[in-house]
């Protein structure tokens, strides 16, 4: 097997995202994660500690244009620290985006059966357990 695969669909994937939707990865990162869970606030500290990034990294992904046309950031009003959401706008974003990842996964698995798609799917599932130890 070439592993090195594994980048080179990475690769088109990131680029069907960027063509599809107008996203770059780390916005991607950020929508799915507050689509995951319900759109819940969390503080800075927090977020990035989930999307394992450092706060600076998450700061200035932040800092992007287009994600603060996404995010709401509220300042504590009893220590320094600010707590993230989305906005409506970028509610809406994530339905846009989870429609072109719903397309790039029926592009990417056209032709194959739903039982291989099944055990490509638990395989690939432990390929990224074990990456993450």
């Amino acid at each position: 097997m070439d592993v090195l695969s594994f980048s080179t669909i990475a690769d088109n994937i990131k680029n069907e995202i960027s063509k599809k939707s107008g996203l770059n990865l780390s916005q991607t990162r950020i929508l799915l994660y507050f689509d995951q869970n319900d759109n819940t606030a969390l503080k800075m500290g927090d977020l990035a500690d989930n999307l394992k990034i450092s706060l600076s990294t998450l700061s200035r992904q932040l800092q992007q244009k287009k994600t603060v046309s996404f995010i709401t950031v509220k300042r504590s009003e009893r220590d320094s620290s600010k707590t993230v959401l989305l906005n409506e706008t970028g509610l809406q974003k994530v339905v846009q985006l989870k429609r072109v990842l719903k397309e790039i996964e029926e592009s990417l698995l056209r032709g194959i059966s739903k039982q291989e798609v099944a055990v490509f799917n638990h395989i690939f599932s432990e390929l990224v357990q074990r990456s993450q130890k």
